[in-house]
């Protein structure tokens, strides 16, 4: 037992456990986003191996990962991990006088199954070493990219493409709706513009090996075919957020400065580069023409949003009439109708259309507190990054952005959808925040370095 804790603190994931890592990254969107019953019974069973070495770490009283960090920190992060199972067992428990809080204990019991694996993501990120939290990020990254290209695919009119769906929408990839679909490229636009360079943040030389060359020019392609499905996708928030998180990342993880060499070789990149945008791009518009344009029309976007916010304000009544305990987190489809407005009274609507709003209904002051500790946490290390200064970051500090602003696209996607709600980009945006959190040590600074010098 005290080998397998010293495993898990210093080595990062045994292998078995690495193993079940990229099985759940694999299978995460391959059916329908794990938005269906038997797919995600699969995933459930697989979080759980890759969750046991956790809870034998936790009976055998062991040690947790560096990288969680030490002190009230660590706990604040290792806590966030257990507010699902918390949330679910305050409603599921039978209190006196009033048995099980939840509205509905059986929506309940389900919910909290569905969060095994995105709590197994999530301490996946925070526990795993270096090299391997980057090659689940890698891995995450191509599942992205695939699921882009089949969904440009899907502009040719290939029925069979759809799996079943009617193909109303043109280009969902394996998922059932356009928006979760745009949702995943967004989080995957920054781990793309971070292969471009590397985590090293140094520009790739044009003089060094056919395998750096690959690289880069295979991190180009894997943005501009996210960026493109997610144009001809024509989501309106996934178009917004993966082009908002695209000019961030481009911005952030530039490289600072270029040496000489690479300057004097860097006018074909320079021009290169814009090139194969463009002529990508013109390819996609052509493929699927300008109906993503169309739909920012003013007008559109309001008479499109006028069913969701009466949705959004009837939830909101909902939350203050179940608040401070909230209904039971899964509950929101059995208790909604009595809010429901007769204006909509012919939809049936069974999500929010706001992730914040339907866990605010669903788990009352629990959650908000929740939320607070995410926000708490995900705020100290923004402003570590600030303080740090860009020139200072380190491979893992660069690493930190680009999954913060994957995740900033599916904080922001949230507000007017329900990513949170589909498996696959819950588990992938729970990825993206546990290495967001990850504690590293800093880089010592010039003055510390001399200061060793001299003592030695």
């Amino acid at each position: 037992m005290n080998q397998n804790r010293k495993q898990l603190t210093e080595a990062g994931l045994s292998g078995p456990t690495m193993a079940l890592a990229a099985l759940l990254v694999l299978l995460a969107t391959v059916f329908r986003g794990g938005n269906r019953d038997v797919p995600l019974i699969g995933l459930e069973w697989l979080a759980l191996g890759a969750l046991l070495p956790y809870a034998l770490a936790w009976l055998g009283r062991g040690a947790w990962p560096a990288s969680c960090g030490s002190g009230r920190w660590a706990a604040l992060r290792l806590g966030l991990a257990a507010a699902p199972l918390a949330v679910a067992l305050f409603h599921l428990l039978p209190w006196p006088g009033a048995g099980a809080l939840s509205a509905t204990p059986l929506a309940t019991a389900h919910a909290l199954l569905a969060s095994l694996p995105v709590v197994a993501c999530y301490l996946l990120a925070l526990s795993g070493s270096g090299a391997q939290v980057q090659a689940l990020l890698r891995l995450w990254l191509w599942v992205a990219v695939a699921q882009a290209v089949l969904g440009l695919l899907q502009l040719g009119g290939f029925e069979a493409l759809y799996f079943g769906m009617d193909g109303a929408e043109p280009v969902i990839g394996s998922y059932a709706s356009k928006n979760t679909y745009a949702n995943l490229l967004a989080m995957a636009v920054p781990l793309a513009v971070l292969g471009l360079w590397g985590a090293s943040g140094r520009q790739r030389r044009s003089s060094g090996s056919n395998g750096e060359r690959r690289s880069h020019w295979w991190g180009v392609l894997a943005l501009l075919t996210l960026l493109a499905a997610a144009l001809a996708s024509t989501s309106r928030t996934g178009i917004a957020t993966a082009l908002l998180v695209a000019l961030l990342a481009l911005a952030l993880l530039a490289p600072a400065r270029e040496s000489a060499a690479a300057g004097r070789s860097g006018w074909l990149r320079r021009l290169g580069l814009p090139a194969l945008a463009l002529g990508l791009l013109a390819v996609a518009l052509f493929m699927g023409g300008l109906d993503w344009v169309e739909r920012f029309d003013a007008e559109r976007l309001a008479a499109d949003d006028a069913v969701r916010a009466l949705t959004r304000e009837a939830t909101w009544q909902g939350a203050l009439a179940y608040w401070p305990l909230g209904s039971g987190l899964g509950s929101y489809a059995w208790v909604f109708p009595r809010f429901q407005s007769p204006e909509v009274s012919r939809y049936l609507l069974n999500l929010a259309h706001n992730d914040y709003l339907q866990l605010l209904m669903e788990t009352g002051l629990l959650g908000a507190v929740a939320m607070a500790l995410a926000l708490a946490l995900m705020g100290r290390r923004v402003l570590q990054l600030f303080r740090a200064g860009r020139g200072n970051w380190s491979s893992a500090d660069r690493l930190a952005v680009a999954c913060g602003l994957g995740l900033l696209a599916t904080l922001l996607h949230a507000w007017v959808d329900y990513p949170f709600r589909i498996p696959a980009n819950a588990m992938l945006a729970a990825f993206l925040l546990g290495v967001f959190l990850r504690e590293h040590s800093p880089a010592p600074t010039p003055a510390q370095l001399a200061r060793a010098s001299k003592q030695k």
